[in-house]
């Protein structure tokens, strides 16, 4: 969101309501996502924490290669 921040409001507020649906699908996940790291971060959580970085870490090896 920081590189939208620099560029033409405008065209980005059309760009993303011509994805509504992809764009709301995606901020669902990334909000799912955000709740389970603060669910396990107020609870106090520690091992819900470790896990989810742990996949995170994963992940981010996946992608990596």
């Amino acid at each position: 969101m920081t590189r939208v921040a620099w560029l033409n409001a405008d065209m980005w507020a059309e760009l993303i309501l011509q994805n509504r649906e992809n764009m709301l699908g995606e901020m669902d996940i990334i909000i799912e996502n955000l709740t389970k790291y603060r669910d396990a971060i107020a609870d106090d959580d520690r091992p819900a924490l470790r896990e989810l970085l742990q996949e995170g870490k994963l992940r981010k090896e996946e992608i990596d290669g």
